[in-house]
């Protein structure tokens, strides 16, 4: 599991999505043991501290990465 914490503000996205060469069948496996874990950590300014917690074979990517 990996955990990765964010700063999002309203409107803005975070995707999940597989990475490449990953067995889905492992993938699916460890998913449905420890699922995926997101925690608002923080709201400040208009702005959420999200920690997500996941599996090593999943990408987390903010909106503008995914985007470019």
């Amino acid at each position: 599991m990996s955990y990765l914490v964010l700063t999002r503000r309203q409107g803005e996205k975070i995707t999940l999505r597989v990475q490449p060469g990953t067995n889905a069948e492992d993938l699916l496996a460890e998913l449905l043991l420890d699922g995926i874990t997101v925690t608002v950590k923080e709201i400040k300014g208009g702005k959420a501290q999200i920690a997500i917690e996941a599996p090593l074979d999943l990408q987390i990517l903010r909106s503008e990465l995914e985007e470019a």
